[in-house]
């Protein structure tokens, strides 16, 4: 018998005695309270869907038909759902809208439906989803980090805390190591500091009694796929999530497909090499979208320069020589930020950098102007680049812009952030900018490199006015 204090908690653990009727009882509360959170939902949903409905219904019969029709797929999908993931989860909400958009869609092409039709059908599609989505919206669990339990050998594990420690949406609470016959008896109390609370045995009591949202399978040559069957059968009546950490790098959900051979499943990753129509469509758009928002800000531009010039009567703008698409050198424009001699100074400096790699970085730099403060707080120093992307130079969102001597150091990894236009905003100034070191800069360039969609640099673009707004990460 083996006690083991975890936070608020007192784990007792043994490998031949188990109390089965706590479990239960346990179990049996937590999965009545989902079934009523998730019964009252629904409830809800229907009654505000069929008031809309009937409120419409004599400007058109579909909207009855309509509401029944998304309020039983809304059901079916709360039916067949995990019950970990009906607080959670947004599929019955996608698979909802897919449903109800493709029979609005043919019986608009078939001419079944007037214009009156689709759009009383499109007011009682969104009366009826905006109760679910609300919910999930403000389910706590959602934005919370999930507690996860880690099963695995030591080497296994330790990855995974190395990979998850600073990640906010999981909390790892604890550890049951699975080690061969010999090490079963010699196991460490802590492992990077999560705490070993058990053996392979004890994971189906030790995931209800520290009330954990996953337990994490990381594979390794002990572990059996008989092991996992056995444990997914024991947590397939709890809200307890189980998962299997597969280790695919740098590559996307969408860009990974799961499929059977035998009794192995594969991953099948697809190729990261963009299309030759979407390269196009990005560059034009970008050209196109840079020379409105160039034209836009000329006035503010102009009126930034001179107060750059006016502050100690250097240039305005600064002119940088760094590496673009394919390794070509091209000269970047920003607005001057810092003193006239500061490349100068830079020499004097190198004891106090900051920065990791092949960066130079401080967070008090003396070298930046009082105006270059601003600016650098604003993101306003960025604004010239738009000339660059114009040119065909940058892309409105992609890699950092390099400097020519980190290309020097550069490997055949990291080169392949070259493959594409440096942008003038990208994952790393969404991710925190000056605060990120150089390996995780490059990380993301990487990471963006590969999994290029045209919604992603949207997404990026939506994060980059906020992260501007809250000045996160700007030095």
């Amino acid at each position: 018998m083996n006690s083991i204090t975890l936070g608020k908690h007192v784990i007792t653990t043994s490998r031949e005695t188990t109390n089965w009727d706590v479990l239960r009882a346990f179990q049996a509360r937590v999965v009545t309270a989902a079934l009523l959170s998730v019964i009252a939902e629904y409830v809800v949903t229907v009654a505000v869907s069929l008031t809309v409905a009937l409120a419409l219904a004599d400007r058109s019969p579909i909207a009855l038909m309509m509401a029944l029709g998304i309020s039983l797929a809304l059901l079916l999908e709360f039916v067949t759902l995990p019950i970990y993931d009906r607080c959670r989860s947004m599929r019955p909400l996608r698979r909802s809208l897919t449903l109800a958009g493709a029979v609005l869609l043919t019986g608009t092409a078939f001419g079944w439906l007037q214009t009156s039709d689709v759009r009383t059908g499109l007011m009682v599609l969104v009366a009826t989803l905006a109760v679910p989505f609300g919910a999930r919206l403000e389910y706590p669990g959602r934005r919370a980090p999930r507690a996860a339990l880690l099963m695995g050998d030591r080497v296994a594990v330790s990855h995974l805390i190395t990979q998850w420690r600073a990640l906010p949406e999981i909390r790892i609470v604890g550890i049951c190591l699975v080690e061969p016959d010999d090490d079963a008896e010699n196991l460490p109390a802590y492992i990077m500091g999560i705490p070993v609370v058990g053996g392979i045995a004890d994971v189906p009591q030790l995931a209800r009694k520290l009330e954990v949202d996953q337990v994490v399978v990381a594979p390794g040559p002990v572990l059996t796929a008989y092991d996992v069957r056995r444990l997914s059968w024991a947590l397939e009546d709890s809200m307890i999530e189980l998962t299997v950490a597969a280790e695919v790098h740098g590559a996307v959900p969408g860009r990974i497909e799961p499929r059977l051979l035998g009794r192995r499943l594969l991953l099948s990753v697809r190729p990261t090499r963009r299309p030759s129509l979407a390269v196009w469509a990005k560059s034009a758009f970008d050209r196109l979208v840079g020379l409105v928002l160039l034209i836009v800000c000329a006035v503010p531009m102009v009126v930034l320069v001179l107060l750059v010039r006016h502050e100690d009567g250097g240039p305005g703008l600064f002119k940088q020589k760094r590496v673009g698409r394919h390794g070509q050198p091209f000269m970047m424009f920003k607005l001057r930020s810092m003193r006239t001699d500061a490349e100068q100074l830079q020499a004097e400096l190198l004891e106090e950098n900051e920065g990791a790699g092949p960066l130079f970085k401080m967070s008090e730099d003396p070298r930046v102007t009082r105006i270059g403060k601003f600016l650098r707080r604003t993101s306003l120093d960025e604004l010239p680049q738009l000339i660059n992307v114009v040119t065909g130079d940058m892309s409105l969102i992609g890699p950092r812009p390099a400097l020519p001597p980190e290309t020097t150091e550069y490997d055949d990894w990291i080169r392949r952030r070259l493959t594409v236009r440096p942008g003038m905003t990208g994952l790393w100034q969404v991710s925190g900018r000056s605060r990120l070191a150089w390996n995780e800069s490059v990380r993301l360039d990487l990471d963006y490199v590969d999994n290029w969609t045209l919604g992603g640099d949207v997404a990026i673009a939506a994060r980059t006015v906020n992260a501007v707004l809250r000045r996160d990460g700007a030095s």
